[in-house]
């Protein structure tokens, strides 16, 4: 009585928010949530078990057992009030005197009655026991799978904390890094001011330098070119003295004694790039008297115009000329030097030679419409921004433009060529070979004879290039040419070559 009024007691006097925390505390220490992990094929599941459901399964299974265990016991009483009836009445039998009395018939029905009740109570009986014991089984592996849980997360708190640890360990060298970076940068920057004023006022000096040399090259390419055209018409007029003075010394000839004539040597023609030097002896040519240029002006202005024309290129005209005109045999009969009608053949005969020699040479354009990217000469390099030396002209165009051969002659390569990519080359004759690099295709094969403006391949950008275009070079015995002073000359050739 004492314990239950203190009890009642301290519920009067806590408070509801007590008494509730306590049967918290009491039902989650005694019934702690639990998890049943569940492996399958389709991977792993977890079954709660609150403390509720635990509580509950546990009464089920005490109020089970209980159930079962008062049911034996009732069987147990049934059997032992059934067995002291039938002594009972089997007792009276004996002891009294023979007189016959009628037994009670057992209610078997009933009896029969209670034992399946009996037997269908140990089967529940049974099968709570199982469930029990399996209901244990599950209970203790997952209690064991929950300890290794716990240990497990045990471990990850340390491997975080060591983790944590070396992150801030980590943070502090970065820190003290970027600090160490920062006076770097400020020391380097103050280096870097200093070299770059040294290096801007070198380049600016050097940058006056190459002005000045480009304006000497310029000039000097200039000179070249006034010079190339002076020699060519010194050329012209030495071929013009040489005929004046061959017509000059057969006229005076002609007015000397036959004894004269005839032990005079006779003088074998000069060749043309040869300048005459007349002997002391005998007198100056007569400027007024020129009968073997008589009826050939005309044809001598455009050959010397035509001359001067193909001169600009770079080429020795005398020596194509020599080879290109050329006899591999002489014969024939015997004609004076006096006869005019052979000096004008002679003009004739140099004046078509040169516009052989113009309708032989490269003097075409490899594409119809281009724009010009790097002309023939020194450069600044595309790629590595370097000093160079550059062979030919960069003419770009759109991709897949038709490229043709500038002049009549023999394809000579065709194929990859290092640096080139895809490359065409036509041997024209002479020593004289034009190069077409960077195509995309060849449309030609080797030994293929062209024509001028013959569409030899396609526009491309194979090998070391930045983009579509065509790279043109003209090669005489091996060196390299300006191609842009060939093309420029074939602009005019054909009016002076047509007159």
């Amino acid at each position: 009585m004492l314990f239950l009024g203190s009890s009642s007691a301290l519920v009067q006097g806590g408070s509801g928010g007590q008494v509730a925390n306590v049967s918290k505390i009491i039902g989650e220490q005694i019934f702690p949530e639990r998890r049943l992990l569940l492996q399958s094929s389709g991977g792993v599941r977890h079954l709660s078990l609150p403390g509720w459901f635990q509580a509950l399964f546990l009464g089920t299974c005490l109020a089970s057992v209980g159930g079962v265990v008062y049911l034996a016991v009732g069987f147990a009483h049934l059997q032992d009030a059934r067995d002291n009836r039938v002594a009972d009445e089997i007792t009276p039998s004996i002891s009294i005197t023979p007189t016959p009395i009628a037994m009670a018939v057992p209610d078997t029905a009933a009896i029969d009655e209670m034992q399946k009740q009996i037997n269908g109570m140990k089967v529940e009986l049974q099968t709570v026991g199982q469930n029990y014991s399996q209901a244990s089984t599950a209970y203790q592996d997952a209690q064991n799978k929950l300890n290794g849980m716990i240990a497990e997360r045990d471990k990850a708190q340390a491997a975080y904390a060591d983790a944590n640890a070396k992150m801030k360990a980590l943070a502090d060298a970065r820190d003290d890094a970027d600090r160490r970076a920062k006076i770097a940068e400020l020391a380097l920057n103050s280096k870097k001011t200093d070299t770059s004023n040294d290096l801007a006022k070198t380049l600016d000096a050097n940058k006056k330098v190459l002005d000045a040399n480009k304006n000497e090259l310029q000039q000097s390419k200039v000179d070249l070119q006034q010079s190339e055209a002076q020699r060519t018409t010194l050329q012209n007029q030495i071929q013009r003295l040489q005929l004046e003075l061959q017509a000059a010394r057969t006229a005076q000839a002609d007015t000397r004694p036959a004894q004269q004539v005839a032990s005079e040597p006779v003088r074998a023609p000069l060749p043309a790039f040869v300048t005459p030097v007349p002997p002391a002896a005998e007198p100056a040519p007569i400027p007024d008297r020129k009968p073997a240029t008589a009826g050939v002006p005309h044809a001598q202005a455009d050959t010397s115009s035509l001359e001067r024309l193909l001169a600009s290129t770079g080429l020795d005209i005398n020596k194509f000329l020599l080879g290109f005109g050329a006899p591999t045999a002489q014969g024939g009969p015997f004609i004076a030097l006096n006869d005019p009608s052979q000096a004008s053949s002679g003009d004739q005969r140099r004046s078509d030679e040169v516009k052989n020699l113009a309708q032989s040479l490269p003097l075409g354009s490899p594409l119809t419409s281009y724009q010009l990217e790097s002309g023939f000469g020194g450069r600044v390099d595309p790629i590595n921004h370097h000093g160079s030396f550059h062979p030919g002209l960069d003419m770009s165009a759109p991709y897949k433009t038709p490229v043709f051969s500038t002049g009549p002659g023999v394809v000579s390569f065709t194929g990859a060529k290092d640096s080139y990519g895809r490359v065409v080359e036509i041997d024209h004759g002479h020593g004289i070979v034009t190069r077409y690099a960077h195509l995309h295709r060849a449309l030609v094969a080797r030994g293929q004879k062209v024509g001028t403006h013959t569409e030899i391949g396609e526009l491309g950008s194979t090998g070391r290039a930045t983009g579509p275009h065509v790279h043109y070079e003209v090669l005489v015995d091996g060196s390299p040419l300006d191609p842009a002073k060939f093309m420029e000359a074939g602009k005019n050739v054909v009016q002076i070559s047509g007159k």
